[in-house]
């Protein structure tokens, strides 16, 4: 926890009432998880998608936990008329976001917000990993917590003894990037791009747009946030950022060479090299240098942390080079854009191999999902696949309606329900020389595929790793 609280100062903060509890006594930590609290602990009923935290009250008490904050009227039968210390409120989820912004006011460092349809884990994980060349203590948000939840939880675990905190926010309805912007209250951003994400309750990508632009609703007049020079629906973003009287910083594409597995490129004025030689990644790391870049920092240190920069993050164009063939696992997540993205680095990167697409659907497309589907279909055709192997329901039908549409031989796309049906495909259509792309959204059980497909050889890696076959 960031700051030692009273309990009276819980209930100010909050509006709660409390029960069983000397208001001038203070505690240590808090959990939300009950297998993890601690002797001493605040213990949050949080309500999240498949589990009630009032459900697990008695296991919370169990730990040591030196008080729950409930609502009264969810807290279980059998526990009402127990007496046990209590911070009652009418929904401890907002109870959990109020703290959180109250604890952000005793942070004076700098707080970088990143955003995006899709590449903000990447983006973020590349920009605290250079902020901790200069802080070892910076911090970042962990995994994807990212929502009304994981948000919260971040900046209430986030150290005070540094001078840089990443936070990540994500969304999928309108109006979460705004609430959770002013909770953060960021000091500069990174907007990734606008793409067809979360189309389920964004409708569609100007719906997008407003919500991601919704960042600034947090931000200072004066604040600057870094986006791509090409950004869908600019002119949304730019409104938005005039209205809340925030910069904004458009990069564009840079020229890249590669030279034994490191690449070049010039910014700033200024000569850089770095190790991170994923294709995908280098408009997000030129994104992170702009905004530190903009935060006062010199290119001559920018130089120095990327040069430093190792950066490694599973299922995002995580390529495995085995002795006769390439495997490419980019199954962490999956949307129209970054699939689109990720076919045309195949086709740049690989032109005169062989490439197959073992893929499934892709999520929370509402409405538009199988044209959106149908158009992933058209682009693999158009970018040279020649084998595609789905797994899932009636999207991998789009899927192949597009490739029909795109021109692409029928014989050579494939729909299969069933995990063992497609692996056995995959092993009699797999030559020597092949690329192969895993992708698809995580719903998708898509990752099952990617982590056996490893095996399926039993050889040796280029990088002198052994696999075995199952």
């Amino acid at each position: 926890m960031t700051k030692l609280y009273t309990f009276g100062e819980m209930r100010q903060i909050i509006n709660a009432k409390l029960e069983g509890i000397d208001s001038d006594s203070s505690f240590n930590d808090f959990s939300i998880d009950s297998r993890t609290v601690k002797d001493g602990d605040v213990f949050f009923c949080i309500k999240g998608e498949m589990t009630d935290g009032h459900q697990y009250i008695s296991q919370a008490l169990e730990k040591g936990a030196s008080a729950v904050v409930a609502n009264p009227e969810i807290i279980p039968d059998v526990l009402q008329k127990r007496d046990f210390p209590k911070i009652l409120v009418p929904d401890p989820n907002l109870a959990l976001r109020e703290w959180a912004s109250d604890a952000r006011k005793y942070f004076e460092g700098k707080v970088l917000a990143v955003t995006g349809s899709n590449g903000k884990t990447s983006t973020k994980e590349i920009l605290s990993g250079l902020c901790r060349f200069f802080d070892s203590n910076a911090y970042a948000t962990p995994g994807n917590y990212n929502n009304y939840i994981g948000v919260p939880l971040t900046l209430l675990n986030a150290p005070m003894e540094t001078k840089w905190w990443v936070i990540e926010i994500g969304t999928n309805n309108f109006g979460e990037i705004a609430e959770l912007s002013k909770i953060v209250r960021p000091t500069g951003g990174v907007i990734t791009n606008i793409g067809e994400s979360h189309l389920e309750f964004l409708l569609d990508t100007i719906g997008v747009a407003r919500e991601k632009a919704a960042l600034f609703d947090g931000m200072a007049q004066g604040s600057k946030v870094v986006i791509p020079g090409s950004i869908l629906h600019l002119d949304i973003v730019e409104k938005e950022a005039d209205k809340a009287g925030v910069e904004l910083i458009k990069t564009t594409q840079i020229a890249v060479e590669s030279k034994e597995e490191r690449l070049k490129f010039n910014l700033f004025e200024t000569d850089f090299e770095t190790g991170i030689n994923n294709p995908l990644f280098l408009q997000n790391l030129v994104s992170s240098l702009t905004l530190l870049h903009s935060q006062g920092l010199s290119a001559k240190q920018l130089q120095q942390a990327t040069a430093n920069l190792e950066f490694n993050l599973k299922g995002r164009f995580d390529t495995l080079y085995i002795k006769e063939w390439i495997l490419i696992d980019d199954t962490y997540n999956a949307n129209p854009s970054s699939f689109k993205s990720v076919l045309e680095i195949l086709k740049n990167l690989y032109p005169h191999k062989r490439k197959i697409v073992v893929c499934g659907k892709m999520a929370e497309l509402g409405q538009k999902s199988p044209e959106l589907h149908q158009q992933v279909g058209i682009n693999m055709v158009k970018n040279g696949v020649e084998i595609m192997l789905g797994l899932g329901g009636e999207e991998i039908e789009s899927y192949i309606g597009g490739w029909k549409k795109g021109g692409g031989n029928l014989k050579s796309a494939k729909h299969f329900t069933e995990l063992d049906e497609l692996l056995n495909a995959f092993r009699n259509e797999l030559k020597p020389g092949d690329v192969v792309l895993v992708k698809g959204s995580r719903s998708a059980r898509i990752r099952f595929v990617a982590g056996w497909s490893k095996f399926l050889i039993g050889v040796q890696t280029t990088q002198g790793e052994v696999w075995f076959c199952a």
